[in-house]
């Protein structure tokens, strides 16, 4: 039986509207799937715990994988694991990937990492002038990439509010316009400001409260139940990491998830896929 979703598409009516085969954006998504297989592969190699987090998480409970008109994949590690991650990355670099962080991109000011393709090029298509513009073209590698965010216990949501607060000021304010002053900026909130929340947040947070870290521009308020242990999850027909509960994530993210949003609302990068 074909199941039809509350808007009347079907999976295969989906795939034929927005990433049917050959398509930029179906390419895209493959690329972004190897980037993701040789992410946890190597994570798992040196004993990190990485898993899908958000739209990928709701992509596999409803598609089966991607959700068809998205072409971005996250993944989250543990905050006390992030670093060894990205130092483990940025030691032993793939021929094709690179990790982009402030210490490979000074262009980049960003409280989690980048996994980058150095075969593609994401080209922008918002006005010149505009912030996120500025902010694209700042840094060094534009290529497609998966976000690393790191996560953790002990939150404090208003801190993480103002923190995130903080953070997009810098990016959106400085980047591309000011770049000696959004690099002081970024490293007085990276290795003061947010170490500082954090170490409030252990004295005065919850510790079953988790959160991505200080500093990323994301707010679910997320049980440790449902987080970890992390659980096997099916993401376009390879088996990846996912969060202990997948279903009480989803929920809390994007309520009924399992309905469509209108076609007026399917969010849509403002980006050119180029492939070298």
């Amino acid at each position: 039986m074909i199941e039809t979703f509350n808007t009347g598409e079907t999976q295969e009516t989906l795939r034929n509207d927005y990433n049917p085969d050959g398509s930029v954006l179906r390419r895209a998504q493959l690329r972004l799937l190897d980037m993701a297989i040789y992410l946890q592969e190597t994570a798992k190699k040196i004993g990190v715990p990485c898993r899908l987090d958000g739209g990928n998480v709701l992509g596999a409970l409803r598609h089966g994988g991607f959700i068809p008109w998205d072409d971005d994949i996250d993944m989250v590690v543990s905050q006390k694991d992030f670093k060894r991650l990205c130092d483990y990355l940025k030691a032993h670099p793939h021929p094709q990937y690179v990790l982009q962080d402030n210490d490979t991109d000074p262009g980049f000011y960003k409280e989690w990492a980048c996994l980058r393709d150095l075969k593609s090029e994401n080209r922008s298509h918002e006005a010149n002038n505009s912030e996120n513009r500025h902010v694209h073209e700042a840094q060094k590698y534009r290529g497609l990439h998966i976000d690393i965010f790191p996560y953790e216990g002990y939150m404090i949501p208003w801190l993480q509010h103002l923190a995130a607060k903080l953070s997009v000021n810098v990016n959106l304010k400085f980047a591309g316009r000011h770049p000696i002053l959004a690099q002081i900026s970024y490293k007085f909130l990276h290795h003061i400001v947010f170490p500082s929340f954090r170490w409030i947040g252990r004295i005065f947070g919850n510790p079953d409260l988790y959160m991505h870290s200080y500093g990323a521009w994301f707010y679910e308020q997320n049980p440790r139940r449902c987080m970890i242990p992390h659980k096997d999850i099916v993401f376009e027909g390879y088996t990846f990491e996912g969060p202990a509960d997948p279903d009480e994530l989803c929920r809390i993210a994007y309520g009924n998830y399992m309905d469509l949003p209108p076609k007026d609302k399917r969010d849509r990068h403002k980006v050119d896929v180029i492939f070298k």
